[in-house]
């Protein structure tokens, strides 16, 4: 028996049957993030529909956004604002008629992260076309009453928030071409995309020194589409880190790229078990 598990993002949607901490199938689909409510149940009911199998025991969806967690409405999902305020796992509960839950994405990713690698006090922090975070204190997550507990990315920083400049937005923002090329031009050593690599790594500096203040972890790992550029910004980040942090904060504290490439997924799966118990 296995649980679909979907990771929503922006962009794109990521689709995974799971036993375990096993992913027998993977797939991927562009989300229509512009449509409206009854154009993206559409597109998640055709999404979900085309790979159910007589296995699937239930259906487990991380969302970029924040959630209630005791009636299950979606309260604000910025980068997909037709899915705010919302009751979509009641909707594809009644569609199909099985378990259907439901869960910041970013807190799935921390927790896939903490299941596979068996950290005990970590934030997991999803870079990609927003900023997440979840966390997890003595091996659990905790994601608040709202799923708020990590939402790092709408914290004020600069012009506007933190998300702006330690998200995908900052290169079409500030460097006007994304940061797929950017990298692809790191990678053959220009010297402008480095800069801009550079640059984002400060940023991402001034971010984890707040959530250092905050929650105070013993890791963290990046994800997200942004953390495959890795190489190109953790010395700039290290070095900018240096001078906002206490250093005891920095003595022992890791920080990494997953390497992972569908933790949220396994997040997801362990989320629904933990919810609704074990595979029958």
């Amino acid at each position: 028996m296995s649980v679909l598990c979907l990771d929503l993002g922006g962009t794109k949607l990521m689709l995974a049957q799971v036993e375990g901490k096993t992913l027998l199938d993977t797939w991927r689909y562009p989300v229509p993030a512009d449509g409206n409510f009854e154009q993206l149940l559409d597109f998640l009911v055709t999404c979900i529909h085309s790979h159910l199998t007589p296995e699937t025991y239930g259906i487990s969806i991380g969302i970029p956004g924040m959630v209630d967690m005791h009636s299950g409405t979606l309260l604000e999902v910025l980068n997909i604002p037709a899915l705010t305020a919302t009751q979509l796992a009641q909707q594809l509960k009644n569609t199909f008629e099985m378990d259907v839950v439901v869960n910041n994405d970013a807190n799935l990713f921390a927790l896939g992260e903490a299941v596979l690698n068996r950290n005990q006090d970590m934030l997991g922090i999803t870079l990609g076309t927003g900023v997440g975070a979840g966390v997890i204190f003595n091996g659990q997550l905790y994601s608040g009453k709202h799923c708020a507990a990590g939402e790092i990315g709408s914290l004020s920083y600069r012009d506007g928030i933190i998300e702006h400049y330690c998200s995908g937005q900052y290169f079409t923002t500030h460097h006007h071409m994304s940061g797929e090329h950017l990298y692809q031009k790191a990678c053959e050593g220009d010297s402008q995309a480095l800069q801009a690599f550079a640059h984002f790594g400060e940023h991402l500096a001034h971010m984890i020194a707040q959530t250092l203040l905050v929650y105070d972890p013993k890791d963290i790992v990046l994800g997200g589409s942004v953390s495959q550029s890795f190489p190109f910004f953790i010395e700039a980040l290290k070095q900018k880190l240096q001078s906002l942090v206490y250093g005891p904060q920095l003595a022992d504290l890791t920080i990494s790229a997953s390497q992972h490439h569908n933790a949220a997924l396994i997040g997801a799966a362990q989320w629904f078990l933990q919810q609704k118990g074990s595979v029958k």
